[in-house]
């Protein structure tokens, strides 16, 4: 948790302030800078969710913990490179870089997973979830305060320190248990294909991807819609920021309790009541007039849908076989981070071709639709079918 909440607190203080970067190297027209900002912000994280069945499979041939460290390491050195870009075309590759040797995101979420028994692995996961979304809270604040005092090349400096201080947490305060045995052949060791032999997965693969492509769906766009919701000119900034506070908090409060109830109640039967709650929420922000409106209906889509993705992975924790556990988990957060990823230019292309509004009903529909998919697939008794098929399979 202490190195989950480092690392990403250095490149979530600096990620805020890319667009306002892209600028400085150059790239002057509002269109092309929205363009280029588009491309910066998603590119990591996609070749990132790409790659993570090939992380896992290192990381279950050399143990989790060296992998985590080279890609801190990684983040360390290719976060400070970027005191030192002159175009925005560096900047792009930099980006890929970091998606290319980056797995921080997807092995946390699987190593909370499997160091937690799997009556407890939501309750692990949420607080590992948890841990990342706070420091979206505290660090665009701090870095907007440190870019201000020394500009934004010495600041990315300061990112790549953050992870360096990770990078110690892990290697200081982490025992690598899981590690497989030294004969163990390569044969051995299950592949991508296996996790996609397991009903249970491809069933919750489909759940995590949609519940985050709905989460990253809108976040672009909050800005623009909240300028046509009646918000001073003179404070937009200041009420979007606070709309995207309160809904990162709840969230992160969400991830947390939710780890806890799927500790005491049936996660698939917590899932629906979440899912249900998402698009109750969402259809609403389609049609608010104020932006007092929006600011409400998101904190409440933080809190009660915002548990769906940890209901997900409790789901998996308890279901999925032991012996394939680690990587199947980081598969599915990897497919997570994809639709993280994607979500912004369907969201973007929305907003250009329909309206700013239209990406809400989207989501809604999608609630529901998943809400089906659950209760088909995913519900107690379904589950009980599929993991004794998975047993078969494995």
């Amino acid at each position: 948790m202490l190195a989950v909440f480092v690392s990403f607190s250095g490149f979530t203080f600096v990620m805020p302030f890319l667009p306002l970067f892209i600028t400085q190297l150059g790239i002057t027209d509002t269109g092309d800078a929205a363009l280029w900002s588009g491309l910066v912000f998603g590119v990591s994280p996609l070749i990132s969710g790409l790659l993570a069945p090939f992380w896992s499979s290192l990381a279950e041939r050399f143990g989790a913990k060296r992998i985590v460290i080279f890609s801190l390491l990684a983040y360390s050195i290719a976060l400070s490179i970027n005191a030192l870009v002159v175009n925005v075309q560096q900047l792009l590759a930099i980006r890929l870089a970091l998606g290319i040797l980056g797995s921080v995101g997807v092995m946390s979420t699987a190593l909370a997973s499997t160091l937690a028994p799997p009556e407890e692995s939501g309750e692990a996961i949420g607080l590992m979830q948890a841990t990342a979304m706070s420091s979206g809270v505290v660090a665009p604040v701090f870095g907007g305060v440190i870019v201000d005092l020394v500009g934004l090349r010495p600041s990315f400096i300061l990112a790549g320190v953050c992870s360096l201080i990770a990078c110690a947490a892990m290697w200081l305060g982490y025992r690598d248990d899981a590690r497989p045995a030294a004969g163990a052949s390569r044969r051995d060791r299950p592949s991508a294909r296996t996790y996609f032999r397991l009903p249970i997965f491809v069933s919750i693969l489909l759940t995590v991807f949609i519940a985050r492509f709905i989460e990253g769906s809108f976040g672009p766009q909050l800005p623009l819609y909240i300028a046509t919701l009646d918000a001073p000119a003179e404070r937009l900034g200041l009420v979007t920021g606070l709309v995207m506070t309160l809904g990162a908090v709840a969230t992160s409060i969400a991830a947390a309790v939710a780890g806890r109830l799927s500790t005491r109640f049936p996660p698939a039967t917590m899932l629906l009541g979440a899912l249900a709650a998402g698009g109750l929420c969402c259809l609403p922000l389609a049609f608010v007039t104020h932006w007092t409106q929006l600011l409400v209906l998101r904190a409440l889509l933080g809190l009660l849908a915002g548990g769906a993705f940890i209901f997900a992975f409790a789901i998996a924790g308890q279901a999925l076989p032991t012996e394939v556990k680690l990587g199947a988990i980081a598969a599915l957060a990897g497919f997570a981070q994809i639709g993280m990823a994607v979500s912004p230019f369907v969201g973007g292309m929305l907003a250009k071709w329909s309206s700013l509004s239209s990406i809400f009903l989207l989501d809604a529909a999608l609630y529901f639709l998943l809400l089906l998919w659950v209760w088909w697939r995913l519900a107690p008794r379904a589950q009980s079918r599929l993991a004794a098929a998975g047993e078969r399979s494995v």
